[in-house]
């Protein structure tokens, strides 16, 4: 402040008669617009004028000045929002202001291929509570509310750091497992406690996951979803063992999480939610499952290795190539999170199509590799570590008989 006095000082004293006058004029007219701001209203939700003056009649150190809470919605049934949603709720009765802090991405089904692509963005957005419960009432989805118990201090804090982050806008891209709604929500309660820490419950740690365990748990009655996500997440981020709150991905293990953590010595959060919008039952897994599909196709190819129709091998083919090119362009350039090296590329490629011409030559090793392959990711997973899952395995078998069906060996037998 003495700086910005002294540089005033100085254009003051070098300028002209006219030029201090008109400094005079500016300085006395942003006094007068700033005494206006400092008493100015806003209009509350009902309509009559909230004073938003700092006098002594408000008491800013209440408990329920701020009241402050963690909000998760049950899953829906797209892809983006099938493991729920997670919010910061901040109400102040003295403002009558009440808004859902939301990290959300770009529309993902307008932008299919920019999500694919790892280009779609996200940001934090403010809601008020009201129109954010009326979305998931009309998806049917319950929206339930736990007290986030903070010091009034700290919870003013969450508040201009949620104010802050909402001018950056949507900046980011799409990360959900590093910058997904739950993620952010521990991520601004934590830089709104400061040194403070939360201090989970010990069984955090002794049970470490990875991202398709949680989601094998948080997709129960999304199968096809899941299976989606299984073909697509890969690598070390997806498969690799997750320790202690960096296991919080999901909005609901978030929530139990928090039960059962402390600050200061408190529990940080209620222990039962406060029901915010009535939830539907969803709708149970149909027959239809992709279990049912590769069973399906597990016994179509081997009816077909005495039936010997060519159009359902050119078919499968036909699919292995899509899904190949997929996989691999998911691999070597999209930027999506979880999109590393990924084992399904061994069943699904595009060589088998290339190199079609030559088969009788590599035919019964590629059978033999993917005959191997299934037999290791079964074992892996009954070992307990995710890769891929059942309907893949059944999938590689598929594929193996489809291949020796190819084979110099099983020619010479037809003949």
């Amino acid at each position: 402040m003495t700086d910005f006095f002294y540089i005033y000082l100085q254009e003051f004293l070098f300028f002209g008669l006219v030029n201090r006058i008109y400094i005079l004029l500016f300085t006395l007219l942003s006094l007068m617009i700033g005494t206006q701001f400092a008493s100015a209203q806003i209009v509350g939700a009902e309509g009559e004028y909230v004073d938003t003056t700092f006098n002594d009649n408000i008491d800013r150190t209440a408990e329920d000045f701020v009241i402050a809470s963690l909000v998760i919605a049950d899953p829906g049934t797209v892809l983006y929002s099938v493991l729920g949603h997670a919010c910061i709720r901040l109400q102040s009765p003295t403002f009558d202001m009440d808004y859902c802090f939301s990290y959300e991405s770009e529309n993902v089904s307008r932008k299919v291929l920019a999500f694919l692509a790892g280009k779609l963005m996200m940001g934090l957005f403010a809601v008020p509570t009201e129109k954010y419960c009326a979305q998931y009432e009309k998806e049917g989805r319950g929206v339930y509310e736990y007290t986030l118990n903070l010091p009034i201090e700290v919870k003013r804090e969450l508040w201009r750091v949620l104010d802050n982050h909402l001018t950056k806008g949507i900046c980011l891209p799409y990360d959900y497992l590093h910058r997904g709604c739950a993620i952010t929500a521990k991520k601004f309660v934590e830089e709104a406690l400061g040194e403070t820490k939360i201090i989970y419950d010990r069984s955090l740690y002794n049970n470490p996951r990875s991202a398709k365990n949680i989601c094998k748990k948080q997709m129960e009655n999304a199968l096809w979803t899941r299976f989606f996500c299984y073909s697509i997440a890969s690598g070390k981020d997806a498969e690799g063992a997750l320790y202690g709150e960096k296991q919080l991905i999901a909005p609901m293990d978030l929530a139990q999480a928090w039960q059962q953590a402390t600050v200061n010595g408190k529990p940080l959060l209620s222990k039962e939610p406060n029901v915010l919008v009535e939830g539907k039952p969803q709708a149970a897994n149909g027959w239809f499952t992709p279990m049912v599909l590769a069973l399906f196709l597990l016994i179509l190819s081997i009816a077909n290795l005495f039936w010997n129709r060519p159009y359902f091998d050119w078919l499968m083919l036909m699919v292995q190539t899509l899904v190949g090119c997929g996989l691999i362009y998911l691999y070597c350039f999209s930027d999506l999170c979880c999109t590393d090296w990924n084992w399904l590329i061994i069943i699904f490629n595009p060589l088998p199509a290339i190199l079609w011409r030559w088969r009788k030559y590599w035919a019964l090793p590629y059978a033999g590799v993917l005959i191997l392959w299934s037999i290791a990711m079964a074992i892996i997973t009954i070992w307990g570590h995710i890769i891929v899952s059942w309907s893949h395995i059944v999938l590689g078998i598929v594929f193996a008989l489809i291949v020796f069906k190819q084979s110099n060996f099983l020619q010479r037998k037809h003949k």
